[in-house]
């Protein structure tokens, strides 16, 4: 699979803690980024993965009006923020699923790990910046955890069900979305400036814009995706 760097300031290699000597910064603003991602063309078949219990392959989801499912969109070059988004990022695993099969949170943010089975399941976080972690689940609960460098979309899986894939980006500023059902999101609180707005989907190839957003004002996108 095709990994995406996230964000101004992806470690590749050891971490740097702190902003760096010229780095922007800033508190919440009041822009809105409100926008759809979309799937041009024939979307491909509904399949099942093979060898599980009849569970579909989420790696393309088409919703409403050809919306696209599951795209990460994001401020490329986003200012250092000065603080961290208070609700959780949840994580969870239901009947042998994991839900949402596309997470995105913030450094520092927590990261809510879950298991609503009662049947044994491990989250292998598939880290390549933040180290690899192996969280068991023997029955139903839940771990909180934080992650503390960027990080492009990495796999996560489950060693007892190999077929339960997840995928989890790692941001070190706020100003980012997961596509809903019908391919709509909403970036709030996005500081007055112009930026690079990338959409990442875990099997299409990355799409990026530049986008001007006002203070106070609603900047709106549209990300067209070719079908495979």
């Amino acid at each position: 699979m095709r990994l995406a760097l996230v964000g101004m300031g992806l470690v590749v290699g050891c971490g740097r803690g702190g902003a760096q000597a010229g780095t922007r910064t800033a508190a919440a603003g009041n822009g809105v980024i409100r926008g759809r991602v979309t799937l041009a063309g024939f979307a491909p078949l509904p399949k099942v993965i093979p060898g599980s219990p009849m569970v579909s392959d989420e790696s393309i989801v088409i919703g409403p009006q050809q919306g696209l499912k599951n795209v990460i969109v994001y401020l490329k070059d986003a200012p250092k923020p000065t603080f961290v988004l208070p609700t959780p990022a949840v994580l969870d695993q239901i009947k042998c699923v994991f839900v949402p099969h596309v997470v995105a949170v913030q450094t520092g943010q927590t990261l809510r790990l879950k298991s609503s089975d009662a049947t044994l399941h491990n989250v292998h976080l598939k880290c390549t910046v933040n180290p690899d972690a192996n969280y068991g689940f023997p029955s139903p609960g839940q771990r909180d955890i934080q992650l503390g460098l960027p990080e492009a979309p990495f796999a996560v899986k489950c060693d007892v069900h190999p077929w339960m894939s997840a995928w989890v980006g790692v941001f070190d500023h706020p100003w980012f979305a997961v596509s809903g059902e019908d391919g709509s999101l909403t970036i709030q609180h996005v500081p007055p400036g112009t930026y690079t707005l990338v959409a990442w989907q875990e099997s299409l190839p990355q799409q990026e814009q530049e986008i001007t957003v006002s203070d106070g004002g609603q900047t709106d996108v549209q990300f067209v995706f070719p079908a495979p």
